[in-house]
């Protein structure tokens, strides 16, 4: 693929960079990654959401008395991952490029980080989560920058009317618009924003073989399948005991959060290239995560997906993602025994992942020389 050089740009990128999350830390990686090799220099604004910091902070003393049973719950679940979340920090320091950290108050400073300014991938764009915090729409960069989203994701399926004068406003900031999901582009439609491409997740945009040098592989001492949930299961455990009664293997279970209950062995204090070894290394993984399922297609490893608006409202990504690899067989609903031993085609996946650089350099090249 050709390397953009007509005057390489610095680029922010503006994400869920602080999450403790697999996922999250991922994409923010990959999309840096990719624009720093094609585009010129980037990094990621380290900017913070109040209510999303606060979703992954401990506990405090006085939430005991609002609501004393999810509050006992956090805490302890809290303490659990520790560990997982240092990993992740670690992480962080490593490979992502941050610019110094910027609240509400004083993020239009940012403007002199950067030419071009990125917003995405993720759900940058869920009402649910970062409420009415318009900074995700770059309305505060200086209309003389450049501006685009990349790959944003909606996560509902409908904006509500509370939020949609708010969102089709703050658009109006967003130079060129992609998103994540198929159904992005009709949520838009909804609120009268009709300019939406979809571009893939930034973690399709890196080659295996990169994602192979982040991982390390664990130590099993043999096949395993492996169960990563990141939600409320709906029929995702019960599916993976009767896998595992099948083919004769154990369960390892790395769980993001402990509802749900547990199977198999449990593995909490698990970092990010540790998830990817644990993935690359699984004879077949169970799923309801979006990325636990992207990197098992870039990994070439088998697996079967839990697609259920009983516990996601957000299940149309994950159906974009298995559609754009015709891949849709993999749902666990459609399980079948003959693909126990049927293997991901893995040229065709190659072959989709170059389309989709191709479509997403052609993208952002008209972000970077100023068309579109």
């Amino acid at each position: 693929m050709e390397t953009y050089s007509m005057g390489r740009k610095k680029t922010c990128i503006l994400t869920f960079h602080s999450a403790y999350n697999f996922g999250a830390v991922m994409q923010a990686y990959a999309l840096q990654e990719y624009i720093t090799q094609h585009f010129g220099e980037a990094r990621i604004l380290d900017y913070h959401n109040t209510s999303l910091d606060k979703s992954y902070a401990s506990p405090k003393f006085t939430d005991l008395f609002h609501n004393p049973k999810q509050t006992i719950f956090r805490f302890i679940q809290s303490r659990l991952y520790r560990g997982k979340n240092k990993r992740i920090d670690q992480f962080r320091r490593e490979y992502l490029k941050l610019t110094k950290r910027y609240e509400a108050n004083d993020i239009q400073d940012a403007n002199d980080e950067a030419d071009v300014f990125i917003t995405g991938s993720d759900q940058v764009w869920n009402h649910m989560i970062i409420g009415k915090d318009t900074n995700f729409f770059l309305d505060f960069v200086d209309a003389r920058k450049r501006t685009c989203s990349y790959a944003a994701s909606i996560g509902v399926k409908q904006i509500p009317d509370a939020y949609s004068e708010l969102y089709k406003n703050a658009l109006g900031h967003v130079q060129k618009i992609s998103v994540r999901e198929t159904a992005g582009i009709q949520t838009l439609a909804d609120i009268g924003v009709d300019s939406a491409d979809v571009m893939p997740d930034p973690t399709l945009l890196l080659p295996a073989a990169q994602w192979d040098t982040l991982a390390v592989s664990p130590n099993t001492g043999g096949k395993y399948i492996l169960v990563y949930k990141i939600t409320t299961a709906d029929k995702l455990i019960t599916f993976a005991r009767d896998l595992a009664k099948k083919t004769g293997l154990p369960i390892i279970y790395i769980p993001n959060d402990l509802k749900s209950g547990i199977v198999g062995s449990l593995k909490l204090n698990v970092g990010p290239k540790e998830w990817l070894g644990y993935i690359d290394n699984a004879e077949y993984v169970v799923t309801n995560s979006f990325h636990g399922t992207v990197f098992s297609i870039l990994l070439g490893t088998k697996f079967f997906s839990e697609v259920s608006g009983k516990v996601n409202p957000s299940t149309s990504r994950l159906m974009s993602l298995l559609a754009l690899f015709g891949l849709e067989e993999r749902i666990i609903e459609r399980y079948t025994n003959e693909m126990l031993g049927k293997e991901l085609p893995k040229d065709h996946i190659a072959d989709i992942c170059k389309d989709q650089q191709n479509r997403a350099y052609k993208f952002l090249k008209e972000v970077y020389i100023g068309e579109g």
